[in-house]
């Protein structure tokens, strides 16, 4: 039998998934002179990638390219499934690994935080969210549409209102429910809020920006007077692990109005909100619950340990950290640090730390406020300006440091504070309207 003979004969046994990545690996350098020859550069690129490894993630690829190879000669045919299969166990056991070591190495801050929260325990919560995975009870079957993708206005608009309908009942099913029992109250059809203790949780769907579904999920924790951005509220595997990664896997079913909402589709946007269920109450929740107080939320156990879950461990298959939130030396984009912690230390006594930081606030985002402010003279007011209403925030609190008595610049901050607590509830959906001079 002659080299392309036994070459056509391994290519069919990679195609059926009968040959190992080691046996493969050494098989092609054995005879990678007189492939060479044989396969053209391209075939040799989609078999053997450059970065190939002795793994089944890259057997899976060499599998593609032997399936082309074939397709090309005009002899298509099937393949077996089995290295995609192993790949993905492959994958599971390796990110189950790279995780124990990210454990490990975060170990030294996480142990310090849970003593912490042992000596100042939060109620538990106990909720049974799995009992609402799944179809949401008494869910009407799929309507019946005689096309696949929406062409005409009409279309267009009975895809987006069945789309609407279907994720309004799983948002009332599933999340609804898990909100509530974390004391959160609806702020509106697509959002959920909870004060406490000087504190604010929150949860919002976005609406897609051309209509339809959701463009994205919001949610934080932060104390009442601050804005949403800045410092991580959340370690990093939990707002970034594999749970988000599975929430947003696919999140397209739940965004876009313009297919068929059939049968499918109805069981896809089902799925989508188990796993947005399970992000949140197996995940944001219970970490949230934890935090029951601002000293809480400022300890310094638990900034180290937000500080320290900052970087991910690196994902098997790109060899890239599955999450990176460590700014390096670059400061916050606006400041916002300074903000939330500048205050903090104005109410904890901290006055020179507090204004510096707040002063710093200010002039860093000067510039861009007063131009938004000659387009905009009210933006301050607006939840929509968050840039905007922060600076005003900060500004408040810096007047007080013109206050030469002691005692009556301490009531001036804590009068300022509680003006700012009041506009910010309104900011956050916990209070109707609210303006201020």
């Amino acid at each position: 039998m002659g080299f392309q003979d036994e070459m056509k004969q391994v290519f069919l046994r990679v195609a059926a998934g009968e040959i190992e990545p080691e046996e493969w690996g050494k098989w092609w350098n054995g005879n990678k002179v007189k492939l060479e020859e044989i396969l053209t550069r391209g075939d040799r690129g989609r078999m053997m990638p450059a970065l190939w490894n002795a793994n089944y993630y890259w057997m899976a690829k060499t599998q593609s390219g032997v399936a082309y190879y074939f397709h090309a000669q005009g002899r298509p045919m099937k393949t077996s499934g089995y290295y995609g299969e192993k790949a993905r166990e492959e994958e599971i056991r390796d990110r189950r690994k790279a995780m124990e070591t990210y454990y490990r190495d975060t170990a030294s801050a996480r142990h310090p935080w849970e003593e912490y929260l042992e000596r100042h325990p939060a109620e538990s919560i106990i909720f049974d969210w799995k009992s609402l995975l799944g179809t949401p009870p008494g869910q009407k079957p799929a309507k019946i549409f005689g096309y696949k993708n929406a062409r005409t206005g009409e279309q267009w608009k009975e895809c987006k209102d069945e789309l609407k309908h279907r994720l309004k009942e799983n948002l009332q099913a599933k999340i609804a429910p898990a909100a509530k029992a974390y004391g959160m109250k609806k702020a509106g059809s697509k959002t959920f809020v909870r004060e406490k203790n000087g504190l604010v949780s929150r949860i919002q769907f976005i609406g897609y920006f051309r209509g339809g579904g959701y463009e994205a999920m919001s949610c934080y924790l932060c104390p009442i007077y601050a804005i949403e951005y800045g410092i991580l509220g959340l370690p990093g595997h939990v707002s970034q692990g594999d749970y988000f990664q599975n929430m947003h896997k696919g999140w397209g079913v739940i965004e876009y109005g313009t297919e068929a909402v059939d049968a499918d589709m109805v069981e896809s946007i089902n799925r989508k909100f188990d796993d947005i269920l399970v992000f949140l109450a197996d995940g944001v929740l219970p970490e949230w619950q934890k935090i029951d107080s601002m000293e809480t939320y400022f300890a310094k156990e638990r900034q180290d340990y937000l500080k320290a879950t900052e970087k991910g461990p690196k994902n098997p298959k790109t060899n890239r950290l599955m999450w990176d939130f460590d700014r390096g030396e670059k400061a916050d984009p606006w400041r916002a640090d300074d903000y939330l912690f500048g205050v903090w230390d104005l109410l904890s006594g901290k006055e020179a730390e507090g204004y510096a930081r707040l002063e710093s606030c200010v002039r860093f985002n000067s510039d861009y406020v007063e131009e938004r402010l000659k387009e905009r003279p009210e933006a301050y007011n607006d939840p929509r300006e968050p840039i905007a209403v922060m600076y005003h925030n900060a500004q408040l609190f810096v007047r007080t440091k013109q206050i030469e008595d002691a005692e009556k610049r301490r009531n001036a901050l804590r009068e300022t504070y509680e003006e700012v607590c009041r506009f910010m509830r309104y900011y956050h959906g916990l209070a109707k309207r609210t303006k201020r001079d």
